[in-house]
């Protein structure tokens, strides 16, 4: 997927929360709606990603930072982030997973990455598809979490966990999570 079908994919997954789902952006619609709070860091992050993906990792880093201190988030760009990415509230995130699927929605203060100090990219999570992570959660270490999964508010995720969990407590423990049809993420 190229740059604008991405950014495209997350404005419709913003309306889709925002009660306007159905209605396809058209590009002049972008830059516009990127301009919210809500889908401006995403979209900075996007710019970023494609920066990196071009081998422009400067410019890249500048758009890290501009992210940081703008919203007050911190998405590197060396995480593959998948279609239809939702952030309905984004200060104090940290995302340094490997990768996120498509369909995830991560609330604000949430934490995504390394257990050690030292930088490596093989100590990061791996995030599966159509996953929710609540207020304060925290994804630590070199784990994957299934696709459909729930994380409660202020868990602490250090291990794995298989698709279609509910994962709450500290440290958290994967319960089954079943899904009523209409239910959202």
């Amino acid at each position: 997927m190229g740059l604008i079908e991405l950014l495209k994919s997350d404005l419709e997954r913003h309306y889709f929360y925002t009660g306007r789902a159905g209605k396809v952006p058209r590009l002049h619609h972008l830059w516009r709606n990127f301009l919210v709070p809500r889908c401006a860091p995403v979209a900075i992050y996007r710019l970023s990603r494609w920066l990196y993906v071009k081998r422009l990792s400067p410019a890249a880093k500048v758009l890290t930072w501009i992210n940081f201190f703008l919203y007050g988030i911190e998405i590197a760009a060396q995480c593959e982030i998948g279609s239809h990415f939702y952030m309905p509230h984004a200060s104090g995130t940290v995302i340094g997973a490997m990768r996120i699927g498509h369909h995830a929605v991560i609330y604000h203060q949430v934490t995504l990455g390394a257990k050690e100090i030292m930088f490596s990219y093989d100590g990061r999570p791996v995030v599966g598809d159509h996953v929710f992570i609540a207020s304060g959660a925290r994804v630590i270490g070199a784990i994957t979490i299934g696709d459909n999964c729930v994380i409660a508010a202020n868990s602490v995720v250090n291990a794995s966990a298989p698709a279609d969990s509910l994962l709450a407590g500290v440290p958290a423990r994967p319960a089954p999570l079943k899904r009523r049809p209409g239910d959202l993420v």
